[in-house]
């Protein structure tokens, strides 16, 4: 038997660069050929790890790391290859760079096909907005991996990355003062996209203005207003002020107020009271509760009537046409009911 193991082993020493030689490089062959299916596998087992119920998940996954891990296994075996046979520093010092690359790439890859999907927006998201968030973030999350991998990479060369950092540190510092204003603005882009008080083509209202949502960037937002002009308020302001939602709205209020002459007798103004309630109830466009009708307010020279009621819609096309229905119908009914409406009079009493 030691015979045998002393057989085995002199032959080992004899051929030990032959051997080595013939193990890189079958290693090289199962790797290069097989780095597609390797990376394959391996994808699936850590989808079916992490992200069992995620069906969602899987397939981007694999997609976006695919090739950078089949390029790894390809590189590994070059590596392999070599340094079995020639073990130097400089490949394997190579290989580290070559690795820190590939994994950037990855990261690359997974956050340009991936981002959207991992923010769930819902189906109600504006699209157009969402889209150039996610670009936003996307090249900021590039540009942080790069820079760290460029840093890495510095590092494994053998210089010292402390004053680099150090003067990325002072830049960024410099840059972020040179430009607060439009940090704040990008700010306020964030805040918008992912609160989302307001989409594309909604009617907004603000302390300062109200129109229709034209478009919005990372730096400002474009409203179009009532009088057909294009305001581009900053993203900043637009994000500190009260915004009120005009299309978000199910139903809108109507408030009516209008006078009757003095002369009028109590009871026809109740009876005008009561068949204009009665008729808003039954329009089948204004909701039936709350509906109001008082007398609000004995004037200088009228009887005031106020009303106040709901449209049944959130469409501002819509609520004019109905409040301008509701109008005609008041009418018919004070004028049905013989009683006049109170114009703005002066008395004039002259003694002698």
């Amino acid at each position: 038997m030691k015979e045998y193991i002393n057989i085995i082993q002199l032959f080992f020493s004899e051929y030990e660069k032959f051997i080595s030689l013939g193990i890189s490089i079958a290693l090289f062959v199962v790797l290069a050929l097989f780095r597609n299916k390797i990376a394959k596998s391996i994808l699936s087992v850590i989808a079916k790890i992490f992200l069992r119920n995620k069906e969602s998940y899987k397939k981007p996954l694999k997609e976006s790391l695919q090739k950078p891990l089949a390029l790894f296994f390809l590189l590994l075996g070059i590596f392999l290859l070599f340094y079995i046979n020639f073990a130097i520093p400089i490949l394997l010092k190579a290989f580290k760079i070559a690795t820190i690359l590939i994994i950037c790439w990855a990261f690359v890859n997974y956050l340009s096909n991936n981002l959207f999907l991992l923010f769930h927006f819902g189906e109600d998201a504006d699209s157009k907005i969402n889209t150039t968030a996610i670009k936003f973030v996307s090249n900021i999350l590039k540009i942080i991996v790069i820079a760290f991998a460029v840093v890495m990479v510095i590092s494994e060369l053998g210089y010292n990355v402390n004053g680099l950092l150090t003067g990325i540190g002072v830049g960024g510092l410099a840059i972020s003062l040179a430009a607060q204003e439009a940090v704040a603005d990008l700010i306020g882009g964030f805040v918008i996209v992912f609160d989302k008080p307001f989409i594309v083509g909604d009617l907004i209202q603000t302390p300062d203005l109200m129109g229709v949502v034209q478009d919005v960037t990372m730096r400002s937002t474009k409203i179009r207003t009532i009088e057909d002009s294009i305001v581009t308020v900053p993203n900043s302001k637009l994000a500190d002020s009260a915004i009120v939602n005009l299309s978000k709205m199910e139903k809108r209020l109507i408030s009516l107020e209008f006078g009757l002459e003095y002369s009028t007798p109590n009871e026809l103004i109740e009876n005008c009271q009561t068949e204009i309630k009665q008729s808003l109830i039954d329009d089948p466009n204004v909701l039936p509760e709350p509906v109001r009708v008082n007398v609000s307010k004995l004037d200088d020279s009228s009887v005031n009537l106020a009303i106040t009621c709901y449209s049944n819609t959130g469409d501002i096309n819509e609520h004019l046409a109905i409040v301008n229905n509701v109008n005609l119908s008041i009418k018919r009914i004070i004028e049905d009911n013989g009683v006049s409406f109170a114009f703005p009079s002066t008395s004039v009493y002259m003694h002698k």
